[in-house]
């Protein structure tokens, strides 16, 4: 096998042979990781060919992030059926190391689904290549609106004296700013939860909500449809001195309320392992619930720089 540097265009060719969610990506041109994501990184992909004689047999998809200390991440590594089992799965990783490295970074880093197609494959080579030991990422719940209606926390616990729940919609932008500002002069929102970094490119409006205390905003749930029965429950947060004794669920109770009213008949959550409360409420009261649980899990590795060390644009 000959591994190339795809150039644009990508033949249409290597597009089954990456997730739909990076088929965008093997335009090979600078665009966020994720379309329609908001707060998606904007990175400049690179795509490896696999090819035995002129047909393309396999492909390795990276994104690179032009800004901040993330590593490079690998997407996703494919072999045509045929051509597994002889070691060139693992050639299209070394050589997406090799990419990484040449383009400046210290480290790749990797992330799958328990359970998926390939993932076994994956975890062997893995280990096999120096990456260091998968670790848990998120954990995710999929849930039907009929399922959510069951949640036993649904309605129970009521708004704060004073307070009121608002569509998100609502809130101004006196009180957006008000919350800016709060933020930058003591820092009280873990920075993955700012609320402005999932409007700024639109939310699903009908059903996501914000708390408001006569002191500002204090609690945001933040909706976003992937499709039109879909709805992905994208960022959540309550002040923490607010957020004892269930205040947050109220927030959530409205939400789900209003998910049945707009007609979305299925629901994600996705709780990542640097919020481990969070992950402990859904593991404790939605997965029970839900009919699909899943963990994501995570691998980096090391790499040795290139001597052509400083980050190219390709």
């Amino acid at each position: 096998m000959e591994i190339r540097l795809i150039t644009p265009p990508a033949d249409p060719v290597f597009l089954p042979m990456t997730f739909p969610a990076y088929g965008h990506l093997l335009t090979v041109e600078v665009g966020p990781k994720l379309l329609g994501e908001a707060g998606s990184p904007p990175v400049q992909p690179v795509a490896l060919g696999g090819f035995s004689g002129p047909k393309a047999v396999g492909l390795a998809l990276l994104a690179l992030p032009l800004a901040g200390d993330d590593g490079a991440e690998l997407l996703s590594v494919y072999l045509v059926p045929h051509c597994r089992g002889q070691g060139w799965g693992r050639a299209l990783v070394r050589a997406a190391e090799t990419m990484a490295a040449r383009a400046g970074f210290a480290k790749l880093g990797a992330v799958w689904t328990e359970g998926s197609s390939g993932s076994g494959w994956w975890v062997k080579v893995s280990q096999e290549l120096g990456w260091e030991p998968p670790a848990r990422r998120t954990l995710s719940v999929l849930f039907t609106a009929e399922q959510a209606l069951r949640f036993p926390w649904l309605d129970r616990f009521p708004v704060r004296e004073g307070c009121e729940i608002v569509p998100f919609v609502s809130v101004t932008q006196a009180e957006m700013e008000a919350l800016k500002t709060s933020q930058e002069q003591s820092p009280w929102i873990a920075p993955d939860l700012v609320p402005w970094r999932y409007v700024e490119e639109g939310f699903e409006e009908r059903t996501s909500v914000a708390l408001r205390a006569p002191d500002g905003i204090m609690g945001w749930v933040i909706n976003h449809a992937p499709g039109p029965q879909w709805l992905r429950f994208t960022c959540s947060y309550i002040r923490k001195d607010w957020g004892r004794r269930g205040r947050i669920l109220p927030l959530f109770s409205e939400s789900i309320h209003r998910m049945v009213e707009a007609g979305f008949t299925q629901a994600s959550f996705v709780a990542p392992v640097r919020h481990p409360t969070m992950v402990q409420f859904v593991e404790k009261h939605m997965a029970p619930w839900a009919h699909k649980v899943r963990w994501t899990w995570g691998s980096t590795k090391k790499l040795q720089h290139e001597p052509q060390g400083a980050r190219q644009a390709w």
